[in-house]
């Protein structure tokens, strides 16, 4: 019995919050600055990458912005469990969902076009986003009347007469872990065959708030997060 969500929430969880220019106050902003500011965020949240220009410019150590890394991996794995209808992700499943996001991320695409000035508050940086199509074939898989995975096979031999509803709650965590652990694998399987979606592009805002400090509209960000892998399956 497979219990696949047949489609995605409307729109998916900001990976991180966008960070303060903390050491840029007022006049220290200009086009290289945003620029290099919106390509550093990026390759921190999906690639867990950040250079040491980087961590100065916004203030940030290499331990805070791994912390940050991986907590940004963690809230997409719960969004996960939303979109596949795991109900327990925590312990070791947990764990496994982050290393897969880990791997899923490190394939992300995305260019950061040179920022342009809009006002003295505002500059405009273009991101070109390429969506990872990975979701599209595991769930082609999981509605497939013949799958060919033998993670698919294995699970449904096991619950497929199976009445979920007179489960204990014992049981029904075991086969909510199952079922985890076999859309992680399958995930995986599949990760080295997928690709990417048509390039969509979104310009980003950095912008100056009433302390002179600079950041990515929390709106602007999730926007183009939710372009970085495709759940639309």
């Amino acid at each position: 019995m497979r219990h696949i969500c047949t489609r995605a929430c409307a729109a998916a969880l900001a990976a991180a919050l966008a960070l303060s220019l903390a050491a840029c106050g007022g006049s220290g902003v200009n086009t290289e600055v945003a620029t290099q500011y919106v390509q550093g965020i990026l390759d921190r949240n999906y690639l867990g990458q950040y250079d040491a220009d980087f961590l100065e410019l916004i203030d940030c150590s290499e331990k805070e912005a791994e912390e940050d890394y991986l907590d940004g991996l963690e809230v997409e794995a719960n969004y996960f469990a939303g979109v596949f209808g795991i109900d327990f992700m925590e312990g070791d499943v947990l764990d496994e969902a982050v290393d897969l996001y880990r791997q899923v991320y490190a394939r992300s695409r995305f260019t950061v076009d040179p920022a342009a000035k809009i006002d003295d508050a505002t500059y405009g940086v273009k991101v070109t986003v390429e969506p990872i199509d990975v979701f599209h074939l595991v769930a082609d898989e999981l509605t497939s009347d013949t799958p060919a995975s033998s993670l698919v096979q294995a699970f449904d031999a096991a619950y497929s007469d199976v009445d979920v509803n007179a489960m204990t709650d014992e049981e029904y965590q075991a086969y909510d872990a199952a079922w985890a652990r076999m859309i992680i694998g399958l995930t995986l399987e599949k990760l080295p065959e997928s690709g990417y979606l048509e390039a969509e592009s979104k310009v980003v805002q950095v912008v100056r708030d009433e302390e002179d400090l600079w950041s990515i509209p929390q709106s602007d960000y999730d926007d183009l997060d939710g372009r970085i892998i495709d759940y639309n399956f």
